[in-house]
This record gives C-alpha cells, structure tokens and sequence, in this order.
C-alpha cells in the first residue's frame, strides 16, 4: 500500500523541476500556481497543471527567512509570491499525522497547514487542490486526499 506522500510526490511528478508561469494571490490569502503549457478554458488561461492553496494556514520562507503567511498583508504575500515564479518545484513533503504539505522551489519553501479558522470543517474545506489534465484533481482536506474527475473549471 503507497503511503500519501507518495502518492502525493507520484501526482506532483510532472511538474517537479519546472517553474510556475504564474504564482499570484487570489481571493483572500489563497494562492494559485500554474504549470505547464498554457491552456484557454471559458476564456480563462491557466496551466496544464493548477495548484490552489484555499482554506488553509501557510507560510512562505526563503532559507531562513520568512517571507509571508497567510495572515499578511495582501501586498506583502503579492510580491512574496511572485518571486515563486523564479524557481522550480523541487519536491513535495507531507507530514501526514500534522496534515502539512511543504512545497519546495528551491530555496523557498510554501508550508501549508490546515486552516485554524474553520469551527466545524467538512470534506469541501480543502487545504490545496492539484488540477490535472484530463480534469482529474487531487485534493487534500479534513477527509484526507482523494483524487477525482472534476467537473469544476481549473480557474477556480
């Protein structure tokens, strides 16, 4: 039986080495990165592969440093997180007793957590969600990971 960080690493395995084209803050402190070729959808572009960090707490650190979280400023994590473009995914970790994913780039490292804010979770409170081609999504949340067909546009 594959443990979920393997599985998590085996799903993530295309992109590692590669740099999103765009890493920017959306709505509240959630994040997007999109990899891959470009691709135009109900007139929204977005990458073969889309990472989307939601209802969580994070923390983006450069060495030692760091350099946002979740609870920033929007302009702090805004330019934060456009430095991400710059560097490649190197590797996904996740700590599965503290449900915590640490997405590597280089030097950089996004440590997602599950969101402190949230009384009662339910299995739609997702921490991050992985778009994929062939509108296959992995996601994990309080329900642990599951990877699915979606019906859901990948410029969510």
């Amino acid at each position: 039986m594959k443990s979920v960080a393997n599985e998590i690493r085996e799903y993530f395995g295309p992109v590692i080495g590669a740099s999103p084209w765009k890493a920017e803050l959306g709505v509240g402190s959630f994040l997007t990165f999109e990899f891959g070729k470009r691709v135009l959808e109900d007139g929204h572009q977005h990458g073969e592969w889309h990472l989307w960090i939601s209802l969580a707490n994070w923390e983006l650190h450069h060495n030692a440093r760091k350099l946002a979280d979740s609870d920033a400023h929007r302009t702090v994590i805004s330019v934060a997180v456009r430095r991400l473009k710059q560097a490649p995914l190197t590797e996904v970790l996740f700590d599965e007793g503290k449900r915590v994913t640490t997405f590597v780039f280089g030097d950089f490292r996004l440590t997602v957590a599950p969101a402190d804010y949230l009384k009662d979770p339910d299995s739609d409170d997702d921490y991050w969600l992985f778009f994929m081609p062939e509108k296959r999504v992995m996601s994990l949340g309080p329900s642990g990971l599951s990877v699915e067909t979606s019906d859901v546009p990948q410029h969510a």
